[in-house]
């Protein structure tokens, strides 16, 4: 529910009383003079119906003609339409229409009542002249004629009249209620303001600044309410101000933990949790004091381990793996927590993430692993063939130029493995540092200058470069760096692909984004391969690779290079038919 401020519901309450009264009062006003204005007028009426009932006594009009002229005579000089009808509701004479063409007034209401009772009154519609009129009806008996004397004029000006009326008592009605809510506001303002006060002086006790004395109002009560305010800071001072240290060095001290901490009463229900744990587990720490573990956290591995720390007295360790919200592997220390005598004390848990300790290791490994694997074939060969020219194949002239050969092969192989490693290395060191080198560059010239050192070696396979480039696009790049990651996919693509074939070097834009595509009619790689193809040493056929002289660590080069310009590197094949690596570069300039 929404709290409102005290000064807006007094001001509001009493606005909306006065604007009812207001209200009320202009109803029952305008209803009352508008029912004297109607009985003033329904006089007037009467009025001139007796004293046309006199005049037609005597007078003596008898012809319809007589009186139709008599009653357009008078009622032009009185302003006032003169209707005459007889009992049976025939209109023998009227001021504004022709009584000829005029329908029978037998079922008029006022007509009704003045053959029923002497007099008759209704405010309606004419159905005559379809306007709405007051009329008064008055039954004369005379010598000469029964009949109906009924007077009337349009309502049209009264309307007017009430109308105009009603505008000036709401205009001086709103403003008797803006002058009335201006002093309300201002009264109401005088009378919150000592409460004002006091509130402002709470709020700086809840900020610490227990110091800082509430005023004393004049008012006995809030005076009250004030000294014991002051009384409880003075009091209590002393205590939050030695709680707030600890509490303070408590939490720095666990913030600053790199390993996540949780603390847990005898329930298993959650004391405490520092920020690392919280991010470990993907947690809010604000939300989650209060409530048991295993509702916070779903591992049973660790809602057993805890379940061992509370029953038993000595310190506990184990390793657990999360999957959520990422895979982890935790190294988990628990401990009892000392308690008063004749209580149990809950427990401590602290986690240790060793994923980062894990994954190094295993990357470690496996790139050792690789690296000796790579390097062991060449080294072999030529300690091979070293040994065999050693047994005496050197005097062998024919054998001897072919294993020298071989030697200078895998000796270059060597020094390719070990360039590319260096290469690799310097660019993991430039990515993500602030010595990047990029600088606005001209794509076009830069990609023509690039594909002009592999013409020659796709002209001696007949392979055709077919190139589509979009025109005038500047990028910020490394150009070395970019020049090396183009050279490594077309060195794949000619390597890889058959003699005459077409390789394909495209360029388009898209949206904000700048796609270059390198497409191939070569072999295709299988879908099982693309996942890892931009891994250390990974290679689709291994046999293949070492034949056409391949590190296995190109793409992997291409993908880290991609990186340092923010680039994506994409690919898409197809066995048999060729492959697409594809560079999507954010946000390029039209040169």
């Amino acid at each position: 529910m929404k709290r409102q401020k005290l000064i807006v519901r007094l001001f509001s309450s009493y606005l909306a009383l006065v604007m009812l009264a207001m209200a009320l009062i202009i109803i029952f006003a305008s209803s009352a003079i508008e029912d004297f204005y109607f009985e003033q007028n329904v006089n007037n009426l009467q009025a001139r119906a007796i004293l046309l009932d006199e005049i037609l006594e005597s007078k003596n009009l008898i012809s319809p003609d007589s009186l139709q002229a008599f009653c357009q005579k008078l009622g032009d000089e009185i302003n006032t339409r003169i209707t005459l009808i007889i009992p049976s509701g025939q209109v023998l004479a009227d001021s504004d229409e022709d009584p000829r063409v005029m329908d029978s007034h037998h079922d008029r209401p006022e007509v009704i009542q003045a053959l029923a009772g002497g007099e008759g009154v209704s405010r309606r519609s004419s159905y005559t002249l379809e306007e709405e009129h007051l009329y008064f009806a008055k039954m004369c008996t005379n010598e000469k004629h029964a009949m109906v004397i009924r007077v009337s004029f349009p309502t049209h000006a009264l309307k007017s009249a009430m109308d105009s009326l009603k505008f000036n008592l709401l205009m001086g009605g709103g403003f008797i209620i803006i002058l009335l809510a201006i002093l309300n506001w201002y009264l109401s303002g005088q009378i919150l303001k000592p409460i004002q006060i006091m509130e402002s002086g709470a709020r700086r006790f809840a900020r610490g600044k227990l110091k800082m004395k509430v005023p004393e109002s004049d008012i006995q009560e809030l005076g009250s309410l004030a000294k014991s305010l002051n009384l409880m800071a003075e009091q209590i001072y002393d205590r939050i101000r030695v709680i707030t240290q600890q509490k303070n060095e408590q939490i720095a001290i666990l913030s600053s933990m790199t390993e996540g901490v949780l603390a847990l009463n005898p329930d298993g229900e959650l004391l405490s949790c520092n920020r690392a744990a919280a991010n470990l587990f993907g947690l809010h720490p604000k939300t989650i004091i209060g409530r048991p573990l295993h509702e916070v956290i779903r591992h049973t591995e660790l809602i057993d381990f805890v379940t061992q720390v509370l029953g038993s007295k000595k310190n506990k360790e184990c390793h657990i793996s999360l999957f959520k919200p990422e895979e982890r592997t935790l190294n988990v220390i628990g401990s009892r927590m000392p308690a008063k005598k004749g209580a149990i004390g809950g427990a401590v848990l602290v986690l240790t993430d060793l994923t980062q300790i894990h994954r190094l290791e295993g990357v470690r490994r496996e790139f050792v692993a690789n690296v000796s694997h790579e390097l062991k074939t060449p080294i072999t060969s030529i300690q091979g063939y070293v040994e065999t020219l050693q047994d005496g194949a050197i005097n062998d002239k024919s054998n001897s130029k072919r294993f020298l050969e071989i030697i200078s092969k895998h000796a270059n192989r060597l020094g390719q493995i070990v360039d590319d490693l260096l290469e690799l290395s310097r660019i993991e060191e430039i990515q993500g540092g602030e010595n990047q080198h990029l600088e606005s560059t001209e794509l076009n010239q830069l990609i023509e200058t690039t594909l002009n050192q592999f013409s020659g070696v796709a002209e001696r396979k007949s392979i055709k470069l077919d190139v589509e480039l979009e025109k005038d696009i500047l990028l910020d790049l490394n150009r070395k760096l970019f020049s090396h990651a183009l050279g490594n996919l077309l060195d794949n693509a000619i390597k890889y692909s058959d003699a005459e074939t077409t390789i394909s070097v495209r360029s388009r834009l898209q949206k904000d984004k700048l796609i270059l595509e390198i497409q191939d009619q070569g072999q295709g790689i299988d879908d099982q391969h693309l996942s890892r193809i931009f891994e250390r040493f990974y290679r689709v056929d291994k046999g293949r690779s070492r034949e056409v002289g391949g590190t296995g660590l190109g793409l992997s080069i291409v993908k880290h290079i991609a990186r340092i310009h923010n680039a994506e590197i994409e690919v898409d094949s197809t066995p048999g038919e060729g492959s697409t690596f594809r560079l999507v570069f954010p946000n390029p300039s039209e040169g």
